[in-house]
């Protein structure tokens, strides 16, 4: 079942499957702004990643030595949620966990999913609250993917957009594995053009995914090609991933702020001491959160 809130500035809906955000118009004109999915490129739109982002090597997790199969991204995803609460201006879904998830994540968990409409502006926050008897640990990430409007196939003369970060370094990606481990001897620099912009081509992302995982970038920005704003993502999330199939030959682009990344390749060791992992002491909770600024102009 999806749900669905606007003002006067835009409209979102929201499916309790996954408590995934499925549609971002801007009212002014209409426009659909969310990859609305298509397995031709990704079916996916706007997966939750909870408890771990990317992939654990060889897909296993260990907790105290025992051995737990764990999916890429985690399970949050197909998770099925529960609407708790709706307002004029707010969504909030809530799940815990059950049979199936302690098969995977030995944890007593609550999670919420809150979606609230400001202005011209959305926010999103993930709230977990940790097991009773015992720390917790976790990863979780956003992955929206966001139309491109002047997507051509068949032509890759000119970007198809463009994507603009708050630094003033250069971006510089994780090397990655076959299988999506990380590999920091393979880190490069990210091409941006005089502008400090990143050209959105047929050929982008032909590393697969840019990984940023400095912490330095808190915003990030869709740019037409005529470079006129679409949406603004702003986050405090240490990684910035973006990615799109295909090597970029796609009609969307994702921007996605992970509090977390894929395992090192060849990690075995404990769960806990992962990279880039988040904890919560037993019965206290954690918020991350992001926000999505719609351009109306």
């Amino acid at each position: 079942m999806t749900h669905n809130i606007k003002n006067e500035f835009i409209s979102i809906t929201v499916n309790e499957h996954g408590a995934e955000l499925q549609s971002l118009k801007r009212l002014s004109d209409n426009q659909e702004l969310l990859w609305q999915g298509d397995k031709e490129y990704w079916k996916g739109q706007s997966p939750i990643l909870f408890p771990v982002v990317g992939n654990t090597y060889q897909r296993e997790a260990r907790f105290n030595g025992q051995r737990y199969d764990m999916p890429k991204h985690g399970f949050v995803r197909d998770a099925d949620f529960t609407l708790v609460q709706k307002t004029a201006d707010k969504l909030v879904f809530h799940t815990q966990a059950n049979e199936r998830t302690l098969k995977h994540y030995p944890f007593d968990f609550q999670f919420s999913v809150i979606y609230q409409l400001h202005g011209n502006e959305l926010f999103i926050a993930f709230k977990i609250d940790s097991s009773k008897d015992k720390t917790m640990h976790y990863q979780i990430g956003a992955h929206p993917a966001f139309n491109l409007p002047d997507f051509d196939s068949k032509n890759d003369k000119y970007p198809h957009g463009y994507l603009g970060f708050d630094i003033t370094d250069k971006l510089v990606s994780n090397g990655l594995r076959p299988g999506g481990y990380l590999w920091p001897e393979g880190s490069f620099d990210v091409p941006l053009n005089e502008e400090g912009l990143l050209p959105l081509r047929h050929h982008t992302f032909d590393c697969d995914t840019i990984l940023d995982t400095r912490g330095i970038a808190h915003t990030c920005v869709l740019y037409n090609k005529d470079k006129k704003e679409i949406v603004r993502l702003s986050f405090d999330s240490p990684v910035l991933a973006l990615w799109a199939p295909n090597g970029g030959c796609a009609p969307f682009v994702c921007i996605e702020p992970w509090w977390g990344s894929c395992d090192l390749e060849g990690y075995n060791g404990e769960f806990r001491n992962r990279y880039c992992m988040n904890s919560i002491e037993k019965a206290t909770s954690k918020v991350h959160q992001y926000t999505i600024t719609v351009n109306t102009d």
